[in-house]
């Protein structure tokens, strides 16, 4: 769910970088992006999510379970509310469908769509498409880091390729890098072409799940919707999981997803 995504910012001197590469391993500004990228998708994974959508009008609660693998195919069922139950979200590369159980079809989603909100959220489809474009579409540089007792923590920024097809016109991440090599994102602040800051998702609440140390906790805040925010609360995920064939297939999707 690309959990849309998570991902970049970053300043630093000679000697912090230093300091930084000796800690982490030696790795580079992409390995870190890539890592944290992956922190909650693995190369593949379930998960029992609930998305709840605050707006200063109303509040509303959605349970989502949730199957990915390789960041290039993914499967998310709602199971409740009641009205939106049944409703399926597949992705298969850079193309989606939405299947809705109330009228038995399935719609494919067109490019013009790519931007609406995902069931109300201040997440996209293009955010679930694009899953992994941080790593691949973007060049990335560390901007600061600084040590703290049982983890370094780090700015990184990202700016996109040229002629890139990006959503965001510059991304800082923020996060931590363990002694062991994990990565946890903390904090990512999505910039337009223009420079604007358009939203920012916290990280946090940071547990062993799944056998891993991961945020439970993911808080998407529209900073062009005072008083808006989208909460991901992660209560079950599982790594590594392998599906059977066709697993990830329109020809489930048009059976309905039980």
């Amino acid at each position: 769910m690309r959990i849309s995504q998570f991902l970049s910012v970053f300043l630093a001197s000679v000697a912090s970088v230093a300091s930084l590469a000796s800690f982490a391993g030696a790795v580079t500004a992409k390995d870190i992006v890539d890592k944290a990228n992956k922190v909650l998708r693995g190369d593949s994974n379930h998960a029992v999510i609930t998305m709840t959508i605050v707006t200063p009008s109303w509040t509303r609660s959605l349970d989502i379970e949730g199957w990915n693998r390789d960041r290039q195919e993914a499967l998310i069922l709602i199971h409740a509310p009641p009205k939106d139950k049944g409703t399926t979200t597949l992705r298969l590369k850079k193309e989606m469908w939405l299947y809705k159980p109330e009228v038995e079809r399935v719609i494919k989603i067109p490019p013009t769509m790519m931007h609406s909100s995902w069931m109300g959220s201040d997440f996209t489809y293009e955010d679930i498409v694009k899953a992994d474009s941080i790593v691949k579409d973007y060049t990335h540089k560390i901007v600061g880091s600084k040590k703290e007792k049982d983890w370094d923590y780090y700015d990184i920024e990202a700016l996109p390729k040229p002629d890139a097809p990006v959503v965001w016109g510059r991304i800082i991440l923020s996060g931590r890098v363990y002694s062991d090599g994990t990565v946890i994102p903390m904090i990512e602040k999505d910039y337009s072409e223009r420079g604007e800051l358009i939203r920012t998702m916290e990280m946090s609440d940071i547990q062993k799940m799944g056998g891993r140390r991961v945020p439970t906790l993911l808080t998407c805040i529209s900073n062009k919707k005072p008083g808006q925010k989208t909460v991901l609360k992660y209560h079950k995920i599982e790594f590594d999981v392998k599906f059977p064939q066709n697993f990830f297939s329109l020809a489930r999707l048009q059976k309905g997803i039980k």
